[in-house]
């Protein structure tokens, strides 16, 4: 029994086979159900030759090779399929390849003329949503989120059955999510700049204390300076004055000394009786007086006179 099921499978396989063989067509449906472009394409190629006046295999040559990325190709055969089939019902849709294929090739102004015209043409048609939500992708691309917004709006609300009504919202969350983080960051420059800003005004501040700080300190040392000459040169007109006055005093008791030295010398001629050998005279007494205190006067003067060196003033 398994033996023949097996072999009633084997039958019907082979039949397929040549069926499919026979219709080149049948066979490029199954490739690109399969996804195997390459096979696809054979086959709607040869069933285009074999029936030149049938649209089908155009049409489908156009979608494997969107489907397959060669955009260039696919934009060929939709030029082909309008010269070839200008009145058929899939001209109207190829209207729509084309401003897809202008998107995928990133022509973007051009596929939102050449899909803003389909629409407008035939603003019923099953592809309309779809090709709305292609002139919002051809909006984002080129940065106009709010008008891309806007689109994606009208795809979730006016067409709630449509293909892409899920791509259409998970755009309008990636715009959303863009302008919260755009925000962020404007803010983070904000704050950004603002601490810059108060860091240079800081700093700026700073070197104004420090140089005001520097010119005070200057000014200060200046005034000392001042001061202290000022006092240094009273103390020296005051020594001097001091100076000159032991001078004098000096030259006083120079005279006086030069006096008593003549009279001690009139005394030495008299006669040697008028005077005691065991007593000195009075002039002799006032005489050494007198030397001891000119000595005096004479190192206090020194004195006076070098106290202003050693003060450091000059």
């Amino acid at each position: 029994m398994q033996i023949k099921k097996v072999s009633v499978l084997c039958i019907l396989f082979c039949t397929l086979s040549l069926l499919a063989a026979q219709n080149p067509m049948a066979s490029g449906l199954d490739a690109y159900s399969r996804s195997d472009w390459s096979s696809a394409l054979l086959s709607f190629q040869k069933a285009a030759v074999d029936s030149p006046r049938n649209p089908e295999p155009w049409y489908w040559l156009v979608m494997t090779h969107i489907s397959s990325g060669e955009y260039s190709a696919a934009l060929e055969q939709i030029h082909a399929f309008e010269h070839r089939f200008p009145l058929n019902d899939r001209t109207i849709e190829m209207n729509y390849q084309k401003g897809r294929v202008y998107y995928l090739l990133g022509w973007y102004e051009q596929s939102m003329l050449t899909l803003d015209a389909y629409i407008r043409g035939n603003p019923e048609h099953e592809l309309v949503a779809s090709a709305w939500f292609w002139i919002g992708e051809s909006l984002y691309a080129v940065a106009r989120y709010e008008e891309a917004r806007a689109v994606y709006y009208l795809v979730v609300n006016k067409y709630p059955d449509a293909v892409k009504r899920e791509a259409a919202h998970y755009r309008l969350l990636l715009i959303e999510q863009s302008e919260r983080e755009d925000e962020l960051l404007r803010l983070l420059k904000s704050s950004h700049e603002e601490a810059l800003q108060i860091i240079e005004e800081y700093q700026r501040r700073e070197k104004t204390y420090e140089q005001a700080l520097s010119a005070y300190q200057r000014r200060i040392a200046e005034m000392i300076r001042d001061t202290r000459a000022g006092e240094l040169e009273a103390q020296l007109v005051e020594e001097q004055s001091k100076n000159a006055d032991l001078r004098e005093r000096i030259a006083v008791l120079e005279r006086i000394k030069a006096e008593q030295g003549e009279t001690s010398d009139g005394n030495r001629n008299l006669p040697s009786s008028s005077v005691s050998p065991a007593q000195g005279t009075p002039q002799e007494s006032s005489a050494e007086d007198l030397r001891r205190a000119l000595e005096e006067l004479r190192i206090k003067a020194e004195t006076v006179q070098n106290r202003p060196g050693e003060g450091g003033f000059q």
